[in-house]
């Protein structure tokens, strides 16, 4: 009952392109007293959830490459994503209030750096008449965008010496993921044909075999699975190790319990505090990814050196499980095992992911910055800004059928089911912001309709199979 992955299998088929969607749901957070909190006649943000708003996704892998030499395959990830109407349960006109995340980005990135620099970027600010909070509707801020001329103007910038950074003058949370092939990164990942117990573990990631946002130790090291493809034999003492590129890092989840899924025996691994550890509760595990870094209490996880510079951070919705500190910054949190739980359940014979749910959300850390003006007298809070939820889940009788083929020594043809839902899990690639900001970058903006409609034919185009296999050494 081994598996690997091989041109000619079925299993790297379905793996290439899943016949299976997952579901996000994406639910904003609405600031309902944003002028009292900025002029200190509120202590803290109070917000209010909108949504959810539900799309299906889509993905496939492209530009794959077996490496036969060390049995690895590299590859890029696309996705797209289609709105479902039915599902949702707010409208895209929905307007929203919460902080200015592309200021607050360039005030954060200029934070350590000299007074010029600073003061550089609190005139650019001033220029162009950057809010603490805007309001935008609930389309522009998830796919579609809203025209930004700070984005506009370091792109121009930033084309001179021939990078393009994709952004097309606009901000968002989701619109760089939708149909771009770079939004995820270049992965090299082990097919297992040397090694089963190694089958669909990352190697390496932007051609690197460790972050960059830790320290040098094994902690910072690219060795977890994608939670797509999982090897035979799992084990109820070890952790599911998940590496994710929006985090610049691995992540965690530990055995809870044995369950049922339409009679097929199931372990089920659940994030924990440990999951998002920021080094403060396992200092041996994570403590890596603080180095040079300020304190903070557990339950949420750092990502601004992973986001070059904008001040994310990540937690499990509402502060589930987080440290009562955050939630004491911020009123209309109440954190609900149910809800906000991420867990994998994996049939352990065969290694693959029955039933998947990551839920994470996304803060900004708000604070004072003495020679940027737009922030001199600002307030210190933690702020909600978006959370959302993917999910997969097999269907019943793609369950039964692998139920049968336990009984018997051929699993290929399953190696593809396990399409879960750690393939985005943070999905900040809009707020990916170099943020060195010039006094001539100019105004521009683009309009275009918002709407989050895609069309519900296969956005993916004609099935194309395996580019040529180079022997390519990673």
């Amino acid at each position: 009952m081994e598996k690997s992955l091989t041109p000619t299998s079925k299993a790297f088929k379905l793996w290439k392109r899943p016949p299976f969607q997952a579901q996000w749901q994406m639910t904003l957070f609405n600031c309902t007293n944003a002028v009292d909190f900025l002029e200190n006649r509120a202590r803290r943000p109070k917000v209010v959830e909108v949504g959810p708003y539900t799309f299906t996704e889509s993905s496939e892998k492209i530009e794959v490459r077996f490496n036969t030499k060390n049995s690895t395959v590299s590859f890029r990830k696309r996705t797209m994503f289609a709105w479902d109407e039915d599902q949702s349960q707010a409208l895209p006109e929905e307007p929203i209030t919460n902080l200015n995340m592309v200021a607050l980005a360039a005030a954060n990135r200029g934070r350590y750096s000299g007074y010029t620099l600073q003061r550089g970027i609190s005139f650019t600010l001033f220029s162009f008449g950057q809010k603490v909070f805007v309001t935008k509707t609930a389309a522009e801020l998830l796919f579609d965008g809203y025209p930004e001329p700070l984005i506009k103007g370091l792109e121009d910038v930033m084309s001179f010496i021939g990078e393009d950074m994709g952004l097309d003058g606009r901000f968002s949370w989701f619109h760089t993921l939708n149909g771009t092939k770079k939004a995820y990164g270049y992965f090299n990942m082990d097919t297992g044909s040397d090694d089963s117990s190694q089958y669909g573990l990352v190697r390496a990631w932007n051609y690197r075999l460790q972050s960059t946002n830790a320290d040098g130790t094994a902690c910072g090291k690219y060795q977890g699975f994608t939670g797509e493809l999982f090897p035979t034999k799992i084990r109820k003492d070890r952790v599911l190790r998940i590496f994710t590129p929006e985090a610049c890092r691995v992540l965690t989840f530990e055995f809870e319990q044995e369950v049922d899924v339409y009679g097929v025996r199931a372990f089920r691994f659940v994030g924990t505090a440990r999951t998002l550890d920021n080094g403060s509760a396992y200092p041996a595990e994570t403590g890596c990814y603080t180095a040079g870094s300020e304190s903070f209490p557990a339950g949420v996880m750092n990502l601004t050196e992973c986001r070059m510079g904008a001040p994310a951070f990540a937690s499990f919705p509402h502060f589930y499980l987080a440290d009562p500190f955050y939630r004491g910054q911020v009123e209309g949190m109440r954190p609900d095992r149910e809800r906000h739980q991420s867990f994998f359940v994996v049939e352990p014979i065969s290694g693959i992911v029955l039933n998947a749910t990551i839920a994470i959300q996304i803060n900004a850390l708000l604070r004072p910055s003495s020679n940027v003006a737009l922030y001199q007298d600002s307030p210190t809070a933690y702020v909600p800004m978006i959370w959302f939820s993917k999910r997969f889940q097999l269907a019943e009788e793609d369950v039964l059928k692998l139920k049968a083929q336990l009984q018997v020594s051929e699993l290929g043809y399953f190696g593809g089911f396990a399409v879960a839902a750690a393939g985005a899990l943070i999905a900040l690639a809009s707020v990916v912001m170099g943020l060195i900001f010039k006094n001539t970058l100019r105004r521009q903006q683009k309009e275009r309709p918002a709407t989050l409609v895609v069309p519900s034919k296969d956005p993916r185009g004609d099935y194309q199979p395996v580019e040529g296999q180079d022997k390519i050494k990673v």
